[in-house]
């Protein structure tokens, strides 16, 4: 009587290297054999490798000139802070336009006087830079910039990214191929059969995301990759 191979899943988690993997068995009876099919995964935790902060800051007045020449003084010191004591390259650091609001153009109720200052002004300046480790301590001291008499307005926080990903692919694949193979084998030994050899494999996508909210700064990567194997 011929037998026939029953589909089976097999989960099979293993610590190895930040790593995990999982593996199912499939019978392909329309190949005319018997497959085993596994994804293996893998994990590291990365710094990140590049930082985006923007820093807002605005004035008002009701002269023009006096508040263009409000927003460049205070561009000047955001500026001063970040390099000089902080030491980030100027090449780093972009001024971004400014923008003006005339509150005399805003709708308000026939009763409500207009404000007392006509122009709002508003910029920004956006620091790009891969001093990553630099970011958390400039933005303990950012108090400093309202001593010396910057309003700051928008509390942004710094955007993330780490992009050497081409550095860590190869390591990662391998790790996690390793890691399918393990479950193959497993599988293979639970079924009472006989891994027999590669008959394809195919890579995933590698995902980067924050390690937690409170470390941004921090990647977890991963990559899965799928194999299949004959089995005996």
């Amino acid at each position: 009587m011929r037998s026939v191979f029953a589909p089976a899943v097999v989960l099979a988690i293993g610590l190895s290297a930040g790593g995990y993997f999982i593996g199912k068995g499939i019978a392909d009876r329309n190949a005319g054999g018997r497959i085993i099919s596994v994804k293996g995964l893998a994990e590291r935790q990365m710094p990140a490798t590049l930082a985006i902060w923007s820093i807002s800051y605005q004035s008002s007045g009701n002269d023009l000139v006096e508040l263009n020449q409000k927003l460049k003084t205070d561009t000047q010191t955001v500026i001063d802070f970040l390099t000089q004591k902080h030491g980030f390259a100027a090449s780093d650091i972009a001024v971004q336009p400014p923008s003006v609001t005339d509150t005399s153009l805003i709708e308000r109720d026939k009763d409500t006087p207009p404000p007392p200052l006509r122009y709002n002004g508003y910029q920004s300046i956006l620091l790009r830079t891969a001093r990553v480790d630099a970011i958390k301590g400039t933005q303990a001291d950012m108090a400093e910039l309202i001593q010396k008499q910057v309003m700051l307005t928008s509390r942004s926080s710094p955007r993330y990214s780490f992009n050497e990903l081409n550095d860590v692919k190869p390591g990662m694949i391998e790790e996690a191929t390793k890691n399918a193979r393990i479950a193959a084998e497993q599988f293979s030994k639970d079924s009472q059969t006989s891994l027999g050899k590669l008959r394809n494999a195919s890579q995933g996508w590698f995902q980067v995301e924050d390690r937690d909210d409170a470390t941004p700064e921090q990647k977890i990567v991963r990559v899965v990759v799928e194999v299949q194997y004959d089995v005996e």
